[in-house]
């Protein structure tokens, strides 16, 4: 049943490709090896430029300035894929930004089938490279996931919220959950509570997140029913609890060319207030961590498997609206 459900469940898109320079390979828990990138926010002879940067040229990029979108994206996609979202979200939010593929994903197609375990395998590698071999404080941090992404998102952040471990840094600065499940099961059908087989239970682990957290949603999605993120809402701690970002008449594999002023505005207005506050100055010196810390013991604990379901597309799309958008705040 479980190999079943994820089937059904993960659907990764033909392989797409990307520059071989602007990959950084990562070694997972799990013995998987995994491709990301890393797009740099800065500024060149007076303009704004985002850019992918290459592993020679992360090692004297002072990458513990400002804030590191921690980037995990939907299902139907891959780094290739989303490289123009991300880097056109790096240069509209003033932000890092280091997006990853899951195992069985893009150039990791060949490390054998995703599966949930996999996928919290592939985010921690991913953060602990952002936090020992770039280091970048955890305050500093924003998780970002998409639909699938919100899954190893909330594991990760109410694993670094819970963990006693404290290289890891503490909870991360923020999180941000677009178009995010309260679990698989309940996007078909709520059993009232999480039931054996169920996978990424993001309602479970919403209560144990100690970071401000948005939720982004369309109210005409027909693949993750809105209402998941009113719940979601519901189950976060109250001072976890930004103000949520609900658009009426988007679907879910979108964020349409009229939408995207409002939701770029409110996005950087949650970041100003719930995040830039509170980030780390840099060091003096870049003085990155012995990498031998970034094979530190596992300290989040893994938990559950089984799903259900496809879930979605590119960001490009259905808009199933008349013409207009409007922002709904917290009702």
């Amino acid at each position: 049943m479980g190999d079943t459900v994820s089937t059904l469940l993960f659907q990764p898109p033909p392989p797409t490709k990307l520059k071989e320079n602007k990959i950084i390979w990562l070694n997972t828990g799990r013995g998987k090896r995994i491709p990301a990138f890393y797009i740099s926010y800065g500024r060149e002879d007076g303009e704004e430029v985002s850019k992918s940067l290459t592993t020679k040229e992360l090692e004297q990029a002072s990458t513990d300035q400002g804030i590191t979108i921690l980037y995990s994206h939907a299902n139907a996609e891959d780094l290739g894929s989303i490289y123009p979202w991300c880097k056109f979200l790096s240069k509209m939010l003033r932000v890092n930004l280091f997006a990853y593929d899951y195992t069985g994903y893009g150039m990791a197609y060949d490390e054998g089938s995703p599966s949930e375990e996999d996928c919290y395998s592939d985010i921690e590698a991913a953060f602990k490279y952002l936090r020992f071999n770039l280091g970048v404080p955890s305050k500093n941090i924003v998780l970002y996931g998409r639909s699938l992404g919100s899954g190893p998102s909330c594991y990760m952040a109410s694993g670094t919220a819970e963990s006693e471990d404290p290289s890891l840094g503490g909870p991360v600065g923020g999180v941000i959950l677009h178009a995010p499940f309260l679990s698989v099961y309940r996007i078909v059908i709520d059993p009232g509570c999480t039931v054996y087989g169920d996978k990424f239970p993001n309602v479970d682990y919403a209560p144990m997140i100690k970071s401000p957290l948005i939720l982004v949603h369309g109210t005409a999605d027909q693949i993750v029913p809105f209402n998941h993120s009113e719940r979601l809402y519901e189950a976060l701690p109250p001072q976890s609890r930004a103000e949520p970002l609900y658009i009426e008449g988007m679907g879910h594999n979108n964020v349409h060319s009229v939408i995207r002023p409002m939701f770029i505005a409110r996005l950087n207005e949650y970041l100003e207030t719930h995040v830039r506050p509170n980030i780390l100055p840099p060091r003096s010196s870049k003085g990155h961590q012995s990498s031998s810390r970034y094979h530190l013991t596992k300290s989040l604990s893994h938990r559950h498997n089984d799903d259900s379901y496809d879930m979605e597309s590119n960001m490009t799309g259905d808009l199933n609206t008349t013409g207009e958008a409007v922002i709904n705040r917290r009702r």
